[in-house]
């Protein structure tokens, strides 16, 4: 960072950090010290060693107490104006895009395992990769949803730091696409976010690739929706009547062939296909081919009529000098009516930004 970007940050961080304390309600000086704790802490490995930090200058049960008491319970008549301040403050941080044309969100679940925690309520089992061969990826403990806005880089193209917006913890008695459904509707729905009415993209890993996530987003028509899909799913194209057909009594006919991802004679000629090469960390040329088929559609509801909701199918092909593929295929969905606004190399950028909801203590790569 240059002397006169530094020079101009730190004002603006001492404004942001008095508002900040302003909108914190009940022991606004022991979150803020929680916060500077949280913030340069190098080793802490609970929240009880929070409170060993040199800038946290109270006992650990003041840090329980200001976790427990900084904002009133959901049901408290001061919850929404609580709330509203603090995410204010939040979404205020989020830059507004220079070299693309949309805001970038993902969002994502967090396992957080506690199988010997003998007092911890509502421990449900939960999805944890394992790196032992043949065990299941599965622990016990809590999950949270984590939704964070993904800014692009900047001058210097350092990769900058993930802002998390919400995060919120998966009830054992609810679906993680439905806590992250709610959470949605929130940040694209409030009223003094930055990116109201404008183009925002979300990118999702393949657990939010179902008709109940999807048939939600699609609602909002500002909202580009791009998730990673397995490679067993079956989509169709559109059924364009002919003269004979168009003239039949009955019910209409929504879906036309069939589009198996696993069955590459399914396939039709795709609508768009890009060739590019990109060089590796460790200095080795691939290539890359990206290829596109446009107003595909999958099967729908009674509640969600995907009939309605076309989407663009892509897939990420990488090879190498000798034009062997090197991994397996990756397939995307980009869903909403304002999807044709990106380009296929956009959509497959914003899609590797997509792990970066998994920890945002790590920086978009």
């Amino acid at each position: 960072m240059n002397q006169p970007t530094l020079t101009q940050s730190v004002p603006d961080f001492r404004t942001w950090r008095s508002k900040l304390y302003q909108a914190l309600g009940s022991r606004r000086s022991v979150v803020m010290e929680l916060l500077d704790s949280l913030s340069s802490n190098c080793q802490a490995s609970s929240v009880a060693e929070l409170s060993l930090n040199p800038l946290f200058r109270r006992d650990y049960n003041s840090l329980y107490k200001a976790i427990q008491d900084f904002l009133p319970p959901s049901d408290h008549p001061d919850y929404p104006k609580a709330f509203d301040g603090l995410f204010d403050l939040v979404s205020a941080t989020v830059p507004p895009p220079t070299s693309r044309q949309f805001y970038l969100f993902g969002v994502d679940v967090t396992p957080y395992p506690r199988p010997y925690s003998a007092t911890l309520s509502d421990k449900t089992y939960i999805y944890q990769p394992n790196p032992i061969k043949g065990n299941k990826p599965i622990n016990i403990g809590h999950a949270y949803s984590v939704v964070a806005a993904l800014p692009e880089p900047g001058e210097t193209e350092n990769a900058p730091w993930t802002i998390p917006l919400l995060g919120q913890r998966v009830p054992s008695g609810e679906k993680d696409i439905a806590v992250a459904q709610k959470q949605l509707n929130t940040i694209l729905n409030h009223s003094s976010v930055p990116w109201k009415g404008k183009l925002s993209v979300l990118v999702v890993d393949s657990l939010y690739s179902q008709r109940g996530f999807l048939g939600e987003q699609v609602k909002s028509d500002n909202l580009v929706t791009i998730c990673r899909i397995r490679s067993n799913r079956v989509f169709y194209h559109q059924f364009i009547p002919s003269e004979e057909t168009a003239k039949s009594v009955g019910h209409p006919r929504w879906y036309g062939d069939k589009f198996d991802l696993k069955d590459d004679t399914t396939w039709t000629e795709p609508d768009e296909m890009i060739h590019s090469t990109f060089t590796t960390l460790k200095g080795r040329e691939l290539n890359l081919k990206l290829s596109c088929w446009n107003q595909l559609l999958m099967r729908g509801t009674k509640n969600y009529k995907m009939h309605k909701h076309p989407f663009r199918l892509l897939q990420v092909v990488v090879s190498d000098e000798q034009g062997q593929t090197l991994w397996k295929p990756m397939w995307l969905i980009v869903i909403g009516s304002r999807r044709h606004e990106l380009s296929l190399n956009e959509c497959h950028q914003v899609i590797k930004k997509q792990q970066k909801c998994k920890n945002t203590h790590e920086k978009v790569p």
